[in-house]
């Protein structure tokens, strides 16, 4: 069976949707149970972003989008607060536009797809903490965050573009 003819079975689309919505709960609560110290405020790998990634792949835009923010409300609902969350939907709205249009519009492949998530994420959060304190000193560590997204999107790129050529050998037969 081809992506195509796949995309169009609409029990196989509800079946990985779910798959996808789970595992992408599954890995934020693992993320959220680990902490991550290295001295920086915020900083995670974005595990969740995995099942973003082979979704915009495998799924349509409209369905990894209903995964993501259903994934985003329930994790939010359970390990965040009002700021934290508001935080969170900045960095995921702007990194998932800058994803789609690189995805969609450039052929980017999964490795700097991820790496262009990452930044925009960290991107789209110091933004919203920048607005949530009102104070734009706040834009100056933008270079480091950045630099995380680099390197953070990288990671999640490489085990992203792992994890869908074995999926994609599996759902297409």
């Amino acid at each position: 069976m081809s992506i195509e003819n796949f995309k169009t079975n609409n029990t196989r689309l509800y079946a990985l949707s779910i798959i996808a919505l789970s595992l992408s709960l599954i890995l934020g609560y693992v993320e959220a149970m680990i902490p991550i110290n290295v001295g920086i405020i915020g900083i995670k790998l974005g595990l969740s972003n995995i099942v973003t990634l082979i979704s915009l792949k495998i799924l349509t835009v409209r369905r990894t989008l209903i995964i993501n923010t259903l994934r985003l409300i329930i994790l939010g609902i359970l390990f965040s607060n009002l700021v934290r969350f508001i935080i969170s939907i900045s960095g995921f709205a702007l990194s998932f536009i800058a994803m789609i249009f690189v995805t969609k519009q450039l052929n980017f492949s999964i490795i700097p797809t991820s790496i262009v998530g990452g930044v925009m994420h960290n991107i789209g959060q110091v933004i919203a903490v920048s607005f949530i304190t009102k104070n734009i000193s706040v834009i100056n560590i933008i270079y480091l965050y950045i630099v995380i997204g680099i390197i953070s999107g990288l990671i999640i790129g490489i085990i992203s573009n792992t994890c869908y050529k074995s999926i994609s050998k599996v759902i297409i037969e």
